[in-house]
């Protein structure tokens, strides 16, 4: 008795995944997938899929049309929109920001996009500095570096808009060393997903970003350490850079299924 219910668990334990690579294959197709294609491309046995196919098809988890072809059901809804108002980027990223700023000492934000600004909303203080205590939780994009990499991702028109719309002089420029034209610095951007700010909004200040992507390649939020610029040089941008890029790789995949 006790082998057949040691197997029977065993056997439940594989069925649930292979439940579940089905639900994720149907999830990454936007068309309805049949049985045949389902088998083939996962390397299932046809009577498994059918089987498991059959159950889901049961509890509303998926729907099936009169192609005997299947897509996600309405299980699946409900779930997710329950799942969705706990699952709070702020409180995603914490325990990452955080680890982040104690192992460098620097401030650690996260940054949304708001308008044609950046809203700085969630922070993590580093060592103290007078610079990084007179940031304001909001930006302009064209002189944040969470800001850059928003606008890496417009195409030339909107970019063109969006600069004739600040009508950019010295009155609202933070320093001389503002970078407006941007389209020369995109590429950089797009290629290393990585963005400055050297002492654009305040004299002394440097700020490195880098994106947070869904699931979909879209940004839907940044991740920036800041401090004074003398400071980040003498511990290595090189290696602030490679930690900013990686604490947002791993919220990247942690965030991959938002919209």
């Amino acid at each position: 008795m006790d082998n057949g219910n040691n197997s029977n668990s065993s056997n439940s334990i594989v069925m649930i995944e292979r439940a579940f690579d089905i639900l994720k294959y149907i999830y990454e197709h936007e068309k309805h997938v049949g049985i045949s294609q389902i088998s083939r491309d996962l390397a299932l046995p046809k009577a498994n899929v059918f089987r498991i196919l059959s159950t889901l098809h049961q509890v509303d988890a998926v729907e099936k049309n009169d192609d005997e072809k299947y897509s996600l059901g309405r299980l699946l809804v409900q779930l997710g929109n329950k799942a969705r108002k706990n699952f709070d980027l702020s409180q995603i990223a914490s325990p990452v920001l955080s680890k982040l700023s104690a192992e460098i000492g620097e401030s650690v934000n996260l940054g949304i996009k708001y308008g044609d600004n950046i809203l700085t909303v969630l922070g993590f203080e580093g060592e103290s500095s007078t610079l990084v205590s007179k940031l304001v939780p909001i930006a302009p994009l064209y002189c944040s570096s969470m800001g850059k990499l928003y606008l890496a991702q417009m195409t030339d028109p909107q970019l063109e808009a969006y600069f004739a719309s600040l009508n950019a002089t010295i009155e609202t420029i933070h320093t001389k060393k503002t970078l407006t034209e941007f389209l020369a610095l995109r590429e950089g951007i797009l290629k290393e997903n990585i963005a400055y700010d050297l002492e654009e909004y305040e004299y002394g200040l440097a700020c490195i970003a880098a994106p947070i992507f869904n699931g979909k390649d879209d940004i839907i939020a940044a991740i920036s350490i800041s401090g004074p610029y003398s400071r980040l040089k003498y511990k290595g941008m090189e290696s602030m850079k490679s930690k900013i890029s990686s604490a947002a790789k791993v919220l990247t995949e942690m965030t991959k299924y938002l919209e």
